[in-house]
């Protein structure tokens, strides 16, 4: 039995399409508190965690603790669509959870592997943005004194 972790980041019919496939797995799902006891009545066998709230922002320190504390086979983010949208504050906790394998799920029932994170890949990505602005600033800085004796 796979343990896994569901973000209920999208509309009821993705994420019931979701749990129909995932049948017999030890599920923990990520619920708004206005939705947990409509889903537990009709989901018994899922772990629902009420995030508090009714979005993805700024969890409580509990909660964040509570799915750090695991290791998952599986991470789903369901999608309402079929693509996401504006889930960095979502895609911030996934790095935060150990799991073997992730993945965006969407309304049509695609699963999308996401990428494990990189360290060195990572940095050298930010150290690659920084240079970049450091060399438009330095750019920007002679324009600036260009255009200033141009004027005088």
């Amino acid at each position: 039995m796979k343990k896994i972790l569901v973000f209920k980041t999208s509309t009821d019919a993705t994420v019931k399409k979701l749990f129909q496939d995932l049948v017999k797995e030890d599920i923990d799902c990520l619920i708004q508190s206005s939705q947990i006891d409509r889903y537990k009545k009709e989901y018994p066998c899922i772990h629902f965690i009420d995030i508090c709230q009714e979005g993805f922002y700024d969890l409580p320190s509990k909660v964040v603790h509570r799915i750090c504390q695991k290791t998952y086979d599986q991470v789903y983010v369901t999608f309402s669509g079929t693509e996401g949208h504006n889930y960095g504050n979502v895609m911030e906790l996934v790095d935060k959870v150990d799991f073997k394998n992730a993945f965006f799920y969407n309304c049509r029932g695609d699963r999308v592997a996401v990428p494990k994170r990189n360290v060195i890949v990572d940095m050298f990505c930010r150290l690659y943005i920084n240079w970049i602005g450091f060399v438009y600033r330095l750019r920007d800085g002679w324009q600036d004194v260009r255009n200033s004796r141009l004027l005088q």
